[in-house]
């Protein structure tokens, strides 16, 4: 009986200058962002990669485009601060 792969792991950046608490993240992946406070914005840069789907999608929410994914052994996306 054939199995499913077991889901790869992944990683994810957010650029926090670019991104303006928008919360459409909080609300598509809500185990892996969430607020403290009014406005910061925390998440699990290494999330359970059963929640990839979730992930995508408030990648995809994202009005700003703030969210980068990264396979486990890629280097880190760069955000706008590290691109040249």
């Amino acid at each position: 009986m054939p199995t499913d792969p077991p889901p790869e792991e992944f990683r994810l950046v957010v650029d926090l200058n670019r991104c303006q608490s928008y919360g459409q993240c909080v609300y598509a992946a809500p185990t892996v962002f969430r607020f403290h406070g009014e406005e910061a914005l925390e998440y699990d840069y290494a999330p359970d990669p059963r929640t990839r789907r979730e992930v995508e999608r408030a990648a995809a929410a994202c009005p700003v485009q703030a969210i980068l994914l990264g396979g486990a052994t890629e280097p880190a996306p760069l955000t706008s601060e590290g691109a040249q």
